[in-house]
């Protein structure tokens, strides 16, 4: 029907039927960009030696859409897109990439938008490994940059497991930092505040705040940052203590040096 309308409105002219059809479909692309679109997918892509690697999140509307083959390849056509044009910041798209979102918004008759992205290139040549771990079919994703003492060993089979371990332990138990080292300093001021203001509604003496606002910060590390996190398959040591303790089996050192996770949906 709304072919036949584009060429009852360009008078039989069949190039001006198919213009007609794509400033209609862009229009209403237009329209819908501010619908909100929290589903999709969180996919990867690498370069060939694997000396880079890209993360990316497209949402759209409906858990319907997402689940589609054709919405699938859309996002691996455009992650791999993202790697090969070496875009890295959402706010500045190369303009192949934002008609391609505004292409997909006219097919699948919703919002589409390219939310997230994230990029690592090897920081070592010789001892870097770049990792990645999708969850729960794209709904949550992890890169991480390791580096691996020796390279012989990347392939062993206790190296990997340490990788894919502490990938799993990422997506998870979203760690917020490596660790408190490293620990966002507005974050952890924001923490201390919101621990000085419940010590005081709780009516403790300001003379043994400070003990508790320390001890609570404590607390906060041990949850927020990977190696000082508990390892989730053996509770009993924290994933520091695990990286070591494989590193040692293994016969090389291996170091979680960074890394990036998206939950899909979140800001």
């Amino acid at each position: 029907m709304d072919c036949k309308k584009a060429l009852i409105e360009s008078g039989g002219d069949f190039e001006k039927a198919v213009k007609y059809l794509k400033e209609k479909g862009l229009a209403e692309a237009k329209k819908r960009s501010g619908r909100d679109a929290r589903e999709g997918i969180i996919a990867v892509s690498y370069t060939g030696d694997k000396s880079a690697v890209v993360m990316s999140e497209v949402n759209c509307e409906t858990d319907f859409v997402a689940r589609t083959d054709k919405f699938k390849d859309f996002v691996q056509d455009t992650v791999d897109m993202l790697l090969e044009l070496d875009a890295e910041d959402v706010g500045h798209l190369p303009a192949e990439i934002s008609e391609r979102i505004k292409g997909a918004a006219v097919s699948f008759g919703e919002n589409i938008l390219l939310r997230k992205i994230a990029r690592f290139a090897k920081s070592d040549a010789n001892r870097s490994v770049l990792y990645s771990y999708i969850h729960l079919d794209g709904k949550v994703g992890v890169i991480v940059e390791y580096t691996v003492d020796d390279a012989g060993l990347v392939n062993s089979a206790d190296v990997q497991d340490l990788m894919k371990n502490v990938s799993l332990q990422i997506a998870s138990m979203d760690p917020v930092s490596l660790s408190q080292d490293d620990c966002p300093a507005a974050l952890l001021e924001e923490q201390k505040g919101i621990f000085i203001q419940q010590a005081r509604e709780s009516g403790k003496p300001e003379k043994i705040l400070e003990k508790i606002v320390s001890g609570r910060i404590k607390k906060f590390f041990a949850e927020s940052c990977l190696l000082e996190q508990k390892y989730v398959k053996d509770p009993n040591v924290t994933v520091g203590e695990y990286i070591k303790s494989v590193s040692d089996i293994a016969g090389t050192p291996v170091t979680v040096k960074r890394f990036s996770r998206f939950k899909l949906g979140e800001e």
